[in-house]
């Protein structure tokens, strides 16, 4: 069964266990192309980077495209990223997988920190983004850190996801005001990401 298959059963199960290694990726994923895609990477644009996609697995045979630029296979990956309100307390940790050693020194004083490990080819990661950020628009308690674990096989990932035998993203840490480890929620569960949230700020 191809990859791509296997993501889009994952992501409608509420994750992506997808593991291909990282294809490029866009400085600014928010420019987009006319085809729905980061201007930088998309490969109708610049036909020579299709190389570097299917090098690095990510590849549609069937479209002709990346897995992840794939309109008709992966259309929540397509739409441009959901934004963060003005003013609120997001910052991305981690580019290019590399580790962190561990997330209780990043916790935000006073805040209940919610930690996002995730991916540019994860459509439910979107999906978590979207959510906090309502989330961040409604309330000041929040700080957002976000974590880009790139692949599976990433530093980041082995040590943080892979270890701990996470089986699919998005993967959510939340942490309370005090730095109390709330919950770790693996896959797309909004309504437990909810009620982590209003536990760690009890």
């Amino acid at each position: 069964m191809r990859s791509w298959i296997v993501c889009a059963l994952l992501a409608v199960a509420g994750g992506c266990a997808h593991s291909r290694p990282a294809p490029p990726v866009a400085a600014d994923p928010n420019l987009r192309c006319t085809h729905g895609v980061a201007c930088e990477t998309c490969v109708k644009c610049h036909p020579e980077l299709a190389e570097k996609f299917r090098a690095a697995g990510d590849w549609c045979p069937e479209h002709g495209v990346p897995e992840s630029q794939c309109a008709i296979c992966h259309p929540e990956v397509v739409r441009a990223a959901p934004r963060a309100p003005s003013g609120a307390d997001v910052q991305k940790l981690v580019e290019g997988g590399r580790d962190v050693d561990a997330l209780e020194p990043l916790v935000v004083p006073g805040k209940v920190t919610i930690f996002d490990f995730y991916a540019d080819w994860c459509g439910p990661c979107r999906e978590v983004d979207a959510h906090v950020f309502q989330l961040l628009a409604a309330r000041s308690d929040l700080a957002y850190r976000k974590l880009d674990i790139v692949s599976w096989d990433s530093p980041l990932a082995r040590h943080h996801l892979v270890a701990a035998r996470v089986p699919n993203l998005p993967y959510v840490v939340v942490y309370a005001k005090n730095g109390r480890r709330v919950r770790a929620i693996s896959g797309l569960d909004l309504a437990a990401l909810d009620r982590a949230v209003e536990e760690a700020a009890r």
